[in-house]
């Protein structure tokens, strides 16, 4: 039961994150300068980031093994989370559109980040 409930939160998440960014492409193409990318580059890093996302949320609905979900969702959410806390302690609060809405950088994004990665570590660490 845990780990359907982490698999299909993950998918919960991960899709809310892929709509609000597919969404709002170009603003989510320009925020992605805090972090170094721009010109081209926030094109095709914007465009992998929304593909990596959908692809995630493609395995966490197949019947691809909980482990091999659990391992993309680890990874996912160890990097949402750092950039999470990175945006936190450096006090850049401007909206990241990293879950779907357009809101500031705050705890409750924090908390979303921690749990892809929560949901990630229950899929590989819990046995099916």
């Amino acid at each position: 039961m845990t780990t359907l409930l982490a698999r299909y939160g993950l998918a919960v998440l991960l899709a809310l994150a892929v709509a609000g960014k597919a969404r709002h492409f170009t603003a989510f193409r320009l925020s992605l300068g805090r972090y170094g990318l721009y010109g081209p580059a926030t094109w095709a890093g914007a465009s992998t980031i929304i593909a990596v996302e959908a692809l995630a949320v493609a395995l966490a609905l197949s019947p691809a093994p909980a482990v091999l979900v659990g391992a993309a969702g680890t990874a996912l959410g160890t990097v949402f989370t750092g950039l999470q806390a990175y945006l936190l302690a450096v006090g850049d609060r401007a909206p990241c559109l990293c879950f779907g809405t357009a809101a500031p950088v705050s705890a409750v994004s924090f908390a979303q980040a921690a749990a892809v990665l929560l949901a990630g570590l229950l899929l590989l660490l819990v046995p099916a």
